[in-house]
């Protein structure tokens, strides 16, 4: 399934109301369409919009959820079938060491020099060389659900 990219956007229900122009605040910038509005009468037409309903902000959230799942599901995928280039692997260790050690700095000084004993000794950065990134990933995300303390 292919996607057009753009965003769905459920539309929110939107009531003109007219008001006294005295009760708006003022604006520096006038319009002509608040000005010409408001001097007719000493009205000012304004728009009310309703907040989302409970329903659309669950739907959103739904669809927020299968989207990262499908995208982390793909992802186990390229690294099962070893379709990962080097630099994606890099890029994948260090956004998971992130979560753990502290981003940018730590998380690459973690990656070339922490030897872990569960691989002879060996660094994530050697890990990943050797390809072994499906059981570096395995290790990491089993530290990671590991309770703390």
């Amino acid at each position: 399934m292919t996607t057009s990219g753009k965003k769905i956007h459920i539309r929110q229900p939107v009531l003109q109301v007219s008001v006294d122009a005295g009760l708006l605040p003022k604006s520096p910038v006038k319009t002509a369409a608040t000005s010409t509005a408001a001097a007719a009468d000493g009205k000012a037409r304004i728009n009310i919009v309703a907040p989302i309903a409970p329903k659309a902000v669950a739907l959103r959230q739904t669809l927020r959820q299968q989207s990262v799942k499908a995208a982390i599901a793909r992802v186990d995928a390229a690294i099962e079938a070893n379709a990962v280039s080097p630099a994606e692997a890099k890029a994948l260790v260090l956004a998971l060491a992130a979560k753990s050690v502290g981003p940018g700095a730590a998380a690459e000084k973690w990656y070339r020099s922490h030897h872990l004993p569960e691989f002879n000794g060996r660094t994530p950065a050697q890990m990943v060389r050797a390809g072994a990134l499906s059981a570096l990933v395995a290790h990491m995300k089993g530290e990671a659900s590991k309770p703390k303390g």
